[in-house]
């Protein structure tokens, strides 16, 4: 396996010194355990403070590389820290260190398997393991002292991913001082990785609390933001804790006011293909095929339609122009015998590209017939950039999984809806709700988007005409929030308004690294 595969990206050097440093300054130095000890460089922070140092690594090469620099207090092992754990009685007042980040697709069967025992001696849900940095956090657990800490070097996502939503509340039952540090720039340049310090221990007599605290890079660690969780715990999401806890009750008690997303109708993902580059065809392809009758209208990709309110016939039909990828092979129930030759010799193509043995495809009785979704009155697009988009599906096409469809209940109307989703409440609760990945794409799965609320009112069409120009022209995105405020907003105070608005430059900065 390579790096990636291994988990293999050595912490730098600052980041050590000041992991360390911190953790010396806890009074965390009795009995010391790195769990994945690599080239040493947490050992030598160690070596003339602690009483104890265990260093675990699997390498052996890396074991004798470590034996002969290292000796008297520190005892080296040579072992799969999982199964450590597992056997081991000892007890460590600091564990510390950069776990790999594995995912459990590449591991062993008989490595899962220890994972899930691990996962099992907690009885916690085998679905939170899906990564082996899951099971060193437990593993680590299970080792430490009473009045220990833990300090890793942990993947951003692990503050905010649905499967380690049972971790997280597990760790806030254990450990009664949660401490997370966020980087402005990145630690790991070469992997599009964002990561954070994740420091936990307990201390006597104190109330329940979650520290975050962002800062620029590993070389400059003077604060750009703090915050302070005491009220709002358990947190669903640690990532959260980037607001005090009257920004998060601000959020809460706005939303219960309105109306909820998954209350405005039936919500679905688009068309899963299992092959887009097979199923969809420009329109050059189409005719070439001789398949129209047999395609229906798509979108595959919500970059092409650019900013907008409103997606009209006219807009699909210019992306048909351009020829885009904008027709799905429909096939359902076709006889092959009634296809063009062109369209015959397309399929048997597809098997000799082992199509029908795709995970998607394989599932269907037919591998190339597509089960089609229903479209919507609305296309909301689940990952995106600065703007969350939620669009008026006036073509009537159908989309890819790209999109949640939304169709709305009779009381419902979709311009007006999509006029009010553009507020600041709706926008930054977009933010609340979601995740981002690397380059800061955000995202909301569906049951994110659903939990979202909606300031609705019914909104006349001179309106709705004006923000679907203001999209399509680019108007500062304030702007744009600033007018559909001052129509579904008016009832909210000036001061909250700006505090929705800080709370949402809060998440921009940190998702976008940028200053807005």
């Amino acid at each position: 396996m390579n790096a990636k595969q291994t988990g293999s990206f050595y912490t730098p050097k600052s980041l050590v010194n000041y992991m360390s440093t911190y953790a010396l300054e806890k009074g965390h130095s009795l009995a010391v355990l790195e769990p994945s000890a690599g080239d040493g460089r947490f050992i030598e922070k160690f070596y003339n403070y602690a009483k104890k140092i265990d260093a675990i690594e699997i390498d052996n090469y890396k074991i004798n590389n470590l034996t002969d620099k290292w000796h008297e207090k520190v005892e080296l092992i040579c072992a799969d820290f999982v199964q450590f754990s597992l056997e081991s009685e000892r007890k460590y007042n600091l564990i510390i260190g950069n776990p790999p980040y594995i995912t459990k697709k590449v591991l062993s069967e008989t490595e899962r398997n220890k994972s899930l025992e691990l996962v099992k001696y907690w009885s916690l849900s085998d679905s939170i393991f899906q990564n082996l940095w899951v099971s060193f956090v437990l593993g680590a657990v299970k080792l430490l002292d009473h009045n220990g800490a833990i300090f890793f070097v942990l993947p951003f996502e692990f503050l905010q991913v649905h499967y380690a939503e049972k971790l997280r509340v597990f760790l806030e039952e254990k450990f009664n001082v949660i401490e997370i540090t966020t980087f402005k720039e990145s630690v790991f340049p070469d992997i599009e990785q964002d990561v954070c310090l994740v420091y936990l221990t307990n201390k006597e007599g104190i109330e329940p609390i979650v520290k975050y605290t962002t800062v620029k890079n590993v070389e400059d660690f003077k604060p750009l933001e703090y915050s302070e969780i005491k009220r709002n715990k358990p947190l669903k999401k640690w990532s959260n804790s980037i607001l005090n806890d009257d920004e998060i009750e601000l959020l809460k008690d706005l939303s219960v006011k309105y109306t909820k997303i998954s209350d405005l109708g039936d919500i679905s993902p688009g068309i899963v293909t299992g092959a887009n580059s097979f199923f969809i065809l420009n329109n050059s392809a189409m005719q070439k095929l001789k398949s129209e009758p047999y395609t229906i209208p798509i979108l595959q990709k919500g970059s092409i339609i650019g900013s907008l309110l409103l997606f009209s016939e006219d807009d699909f039909n210019q992306l048909v122009t351009a020829d885009k990828n904008t027709w799905m092979l429909n096939l359902n129930g076709i006889e092959t015998s009634e296809l063009s030759l062109e369209l015959q010799d397309y399929l048997s193509n597809g098997r000799k590209l082992k199509l029908h043995e795709r995970y998607k495809c394989g599932k269907r009785k037919l591998w190339y017939e597509v089960p089609v979704i229903q479209s919507g009155e609305l296309m909301f697009f689940k990952r995106y950039n600065r703007l969350p988009r939620l669009v008026v599906n006036k073509a009537g096409i159908y989309t890819t999984d790209i999109s949640y469809n939304v169709r709305l209940h009779g009381e419902f109307d979709a311009q007006s809806v999509a006029f009010c989703f553009y507020n600041s409440l709706t926008i930054t609760l977009c933010e609340y709700n979601g995740r981002f990945y690397g380059g800061g794409v955000g995202e909301l799965v569906p049951s994110e988007f659903k939990s979202l609320c909606l300031p609705y009112k019914r909104v006349d069409k001179q309106k709705v005409q004006k923000l679907d120009s203001m999209l399509r022209t680019n108007k500062p995105i304030e702007k744009v929030m600033e007018f559909v405020d001052s129509v579904v907003l008016n009832d909210l105070t000036e001061n909250d308004l700006e505090l929705l608005k800080k709370i949402r430059m809060k998440y921009l900065m940190r998702r976008l690294k940028i200053e807005v």
